[in-house]
């Protein structure tokens, strides 16, 4: 009995301390990962302007986009998550404030962070929408960048995102894209065409994320974590009964027709409804053009 004990333990020990170097392994493979330079293809230099129509054109923009859900209302940053055992999940200060961007970004920083998910040294921003706002013409983007730099200072130490245990074995087995690794390699357009209109309308969904959540067909799908409710279908099966006032009601108060739940707080109704009545009838005639789907339906 004895001997067998002894096997026993020896087996378990050795499953341990191979446990142990596989996690060891994978800490390296990540911390490669998070370390590694990303080079961007040069680009034509962006004009940031600074009049004042430029700049509230770039104010509109930050703050219809979901820019605020990660990095708060003010973008002075916050913990938007610990996720325990993957990470603490944070968004830093975007001000020139105390614990903000110091010394300021410069133009091409903003631009590389936002368009590409690069940071000043080079390295990978880790969760980052870029992917998204690579889309957003050159126009959009100087415009929003001239506005970020004249961001009200915000005096606030955020502590720095960090990955933990399941965060780091995820990203070394490629289970976790860093966000420079998905930005598309397009190039970008020079402005958009603001007239209402479905093209328009289809730009500014782009831009804004809405796939990223509703799905490539935007047809909705499961929530996100054990307790996250359905994501809705926002094709024409699922929103068909929709009037345009609907449309405005919802995305400006939350607020569903025919007495339906209101929109979850996940749902970022409340930077959208900071988008001109232009942007959202444009949106919602976009919407009426996309393909009607079953929910989840590919």
């Amino acid at each position: 009995m004895k001997r067998v004990l002894k096997w026993i333990g020896i087996a378990l020990g050795s499953v341990i301390v191979l446990a142990l170097v596989a996690v060891g392994v994978l800490y390296a493979v990540s911390g490669s990962k998070l370390s590694a330079k990303k080079t961007i293809a040069a680009e034509p230099v962006l004009t940031i302007p600074n009049d004042s129509a430029s700049i509230e054109r770039g104010a509109r923009l930050v703050r219809s986009l979901p820019c605020g859900q990660c990095h708060g209302d003010d973008l002075g940053g916050r913990v938007f998550a610990d996720a325990g055992p993957f990470g603490l999940l944070t968004a830093p200060n975007i001000t020139r404030g105390r614990g903000g961007r110091q010394p300021p970004l410069t133009d091409a920083e903003w631009e590389r962070a936002i368009r590409h998910g690069v940071r000043r040294d080079s390295t990978s921003l880790v969760i980052m929408p870029s992917e998204v706002f690579n889309a957003v013409t050159d126009q959009d983007m100087a415009s929003m960048i001239a506005y970020l730099k004249e961001l009200p200072p915000v005096d606030r130490d955020v502590p720095p995102f960090k990955l933990r245990v399941i965060g780091r074995v995820l990203l070394a087995l490629g289970q976790l894209p860093l966000a420079a690794d998905t930005t598309p390699k397009t190039a970008h357009t020079a402005s958009v065409d603001t007239t209402p209109s479905a093209e328009y309308g289809r730009y500014l969904v782009a831009i804004s994320g809405c796939q990223g959540c509703h799905g490539n067909s935007l047809s909705g799908g499961p929530g996100f974590g054990p307790s996250g409710g359905q994501v809705s279908n926002i094709t024409p099966t699922g929103i068909g009964h929709y009037t345009e006032a609907d449309f405005f009601r919802a995305l400006r108060e939350g607020e569903r027709p025919r007495g339906a739940a209101p929109l979850s707080e996940e749902m970022p109704w409340k930077s959208f409804r900071n988008m001109t009545d232009a942007q959202l009838r444009s949106i919602f005639m976009y919407l009426q053009t996309v393909p009607p789907k079953q929910f989840a339906e590919p």
